[in-house]
């Protein structure tokens, strides 16, 4: 796997309106972020980019969040790949999702951009 900078995200959300303010939350906080609408061609960006963290929707048609958070536990070059999962619901449903994937946080899109972004800093050993 390519050694990208540590703040290259890639973030992979159906819904066109939460994945541009993930972007924009992130881009403002001095992170490059590279984007996708279905995690087809997710493993080939982390691994193109040399991608640290992925913030995936758990609810997606083509693959849910969870299960390409699966594959890449399952991948030896993708296992080390920080993990955020995200979605619409409370904390207390993603809680169970992320620990069988072995997320490394979860985020409910009702608390917020600053919430993803607190996670994200935690995740990559930055100051809050």
């Amino acid at each position: 796997m390519a050694i990208g900078d540590p703040r290259d995200i890639l973030v992979i959300d159906d819904s066109d309106i939460a994945r541009a303010r993930m972007v924009r939350v992130l881009t403002e906080a001095g992170f490059r972020v590279l984007d996708l609408p279905s995690p087809i061609g997710a493993t080939r960006g982390v691994v193109r980019h040399g991608v640290r963290l992925v913030v995936v929707d758990v609810h997606m048609p083509a693959m849910s969040g969870d299960k390409l958070a699966a594959l890449f536990r399952d991948n030896p070059r993708l296992s080390e790949v920080k993990v955020v999962l995200v979605s619409g619901v409370e904390l207390d449903q993603l809680g169970p999702i992320a620990a069988d994937v072995e997320a490394d946080a979860v985020v409910s899109k009702h608390d917020g951009e600053q919430a993803l972004l607190r996670a994200v800093r935690r995740l990559l050993g930055e100051p809050a």
